[in-house]
Formats: structure tokens, sequence, C-alpha cells
């Protein structure tokens, strides 16, 4: 078997013209929080080289524009446009679910891939192993209901846990009982999952909102057996309560016990006006994955500020220009 493990990078320059006149066409509505750059990129290709030397390519999808600084001669990096993978018929899209439910389809794709987002940092040394261990995905496994509000995305993972329930219930936790009560990898959260298992429905998965582990077979898999979800979702261009997203797929994989159990300090996430937390995060914890989530708690007198706290600390973890840039 083919042990590489390839990253994929999806972006997009909120600024860019061309693209926000594209967009117009589609929407009047403006989403700033959504689309605004925090210009910390390239810190995220440092932390890959300097932590993550053993990965094998890393696919950077984009609508078509390039960070100024990106060096697209470097042999590890593959620039992949949304034309290049993603079928017409859902094209254009501003919808990130629909990049990430298709990146099955990038050309040339190892079957272990990690889907990274643009506001995840790898801040301390990693292994192949603590992403796939024998060609399973590493994860971290807790029954965790989810909440029910109108956040979109608890809307989405309702969707995910809906498909998940017409095909498992409990029993099939159960068979896999040693993955999902790892005390020793998890603590308190298979306690959780102990509470949870009365239950005959499996009421959520708890998601750590760090880079997923997936197997592209399992992603196939999932398009045949839920076309017509896949399509709708993907119709969509823009993000809807109504979508689903590539957390199904860890939802599958979880369910069917097709994983090996993570600590569930191998990374977490924070939010990006959560500043003394990020310097722990990032100086006094064990954490080797941290997520640091943009919101509208930050508004836009502060978001500069913020911007160059949290830039300035990254920029003391990771000081050494990559290979990645010019």
């Amino acid at each position: 078997m083919n042990n590489n493990v390839d990253i994929v990078i999806t972006w997009v320059d909120g600024s860019d013209p061309n693209w926000l006149a594209e967009k117009k066409m589609y929407t009047k509505k403006s989403n700033n929080v959504r689309y605004r750059d925090w210009d910390n990129l390239v810190y995220i290709f440092r932390g890959i080289e300097q932590f993550m030397p053993w990965v094998h390519k890393i696919y950077f999808v984009t609508w078509g524009h390039l960070p100024k600084w990106l060096n697209i001669d470097n042999e590890k990096l593959v620039i992949v446009n949304h034309q290049d993978y993603i079928p017409e018929k859902y094209l254009p899209t501003f919808n990130s679910n629909v990049l990430d439910l298709n990146m099955f389809r990038i050309p040339g794709l190892s079957e272990q891939y990690i889907n990274f987002n643009d506001d995840t940092f790898v801040i301390k040394p990693t292994k192949l192993e603590d992403f796939f261990y024998n060609g399973k995905p590493k994860d971290m496994a807790c029954i965790s209901p989810q909440p029910i509000n109108r956040d979109m995305i608890m809307n989405i993972e309702l969707n995910n846990m809906e498909i998940i329930n017409d095909y498992f219930s409990i029993n099939d936790i159960k068979r896999n009982k040693k993955k999902w009560l790892n005390f020793k990898m998890y603590g308190s959260y298979a306690i959780r999952t102990l509470i949870f298992m009365r239950f005959k429905t499996i009421l959520g998965f708890f998601v750590p909102h760090i880079p997923i582990s997936h197997l592209k077979s399992v992603v196939e898999e999932l398009w045949e057996k839920e076309y017509v979800e896949y399509d709708k979702t993907c119709m969509h261009k823009f993000r809807t309560k109504e979508d689903i997203n590539d957390w199904l797929s860890r939802s599958w994989q979880l369910a069917t016990g097709n994983f090996e159990p993570r600590s569930k300090y191998f990374g977490t996430m924070c939010d990006a006006s959560e500043i003394d937390l990020i310097k722990k995060i990032l100086w006094k914890s064990k954490y080797k994955m941290l997520c640091i989530n943009d919101s509208d708690k930050i508004d836009e007198s502060s978001f500069k500020e913020n911007k160059k706290l949290i830039n300035g600390e990254l920029n003391k973890l990771l000081p050494q220009k990559s290979s990645f840039e010019i």
C-alpha cells in the first residue's frame, strides 16, 4: 500500500476585485468576517515544513489568485484551481463545503489526505502516525449531542448525523468499545461517551475543529450512497443550513470503527479574540495543532490590533522563511 499522505489547503483572497465581482453576481450580501485576510497563511506553510516534513504533497486550492510570496516552483506544491476538480455544474462556488466534498476528485491526490483549513497552524513536531496508523485515520472518538440552535454549523452537523443514523445505531459504536472508551487518550470525554451509549440513537460526535484525516475511498463510497445529498449541497452557491459537510465522512469513519484513537491533547481551537489563551497554547501547552477561529466578536476597529498580536506570536514561533516562500 502507498503510504503517502497529502495535505489539501483551501484559500480565498477575499479582497480580489475579480473574485468580488463574480461573487456579486450571485449575492448582494457581504460577510467581512468570513472572508477577511489575517495575513498569516505563510505561517501555515512554515509550520508544515518545520513540523510535518514527512508530508508528500501540498495541494493548494484557490479560485485562481495566489499569495504574492508563494513559491509556485516548490516541488511539494501543487496549485489547484476550482475548475481543475469540481464538476462544472457546481461552478462557480463560494461554498466551502463544495470545495471540501469534492477534494477526492483532485488529480493525483493520495488515498490518505488531510484537509487543512486556512486558520489552522502546526505548532509542534508531528509524525505521520499522528494522522494515520496502519492505513487508518487517527481521530478522537466521543459521543456528544449537538445543540439545537440557529447556528449554521450546528444545523449542518445535524444533517450529517441524520445520515449516520440511517446506516448505524449505538450497537455499531459498542462493537468498537475499546476505541471509544479509551480513557488514556480521551480522559473525561470517554465518560461522556459512556453516558450517551445508553441511547439507541447516535446523538452526535464531538468535533475538535482541527485538520481531518480522510480516506479518499470513504468519500467516494459516500458519494455513491448519498449522491442526492451531496449533489444538493454542491448546487448551493453559498453555505446553507441544508448542507452537509466533510465531517460526514469523518463521522462515517468513526461509526464504522475505521480509525485509531488519538489523544485529546493533539489539537485545539480558540477564538481570535482570546490573545492570552493563544499565547498559552503556543508556548505552554502539549497541543501540536491550533485552530485560531475568526469571529464577529472582533470588530473592524480591533481587527488590525488582534492581527498584529497574533501574527507577532506566530512569527516568534516560526521566524524562518520556508522553501514555499520566494
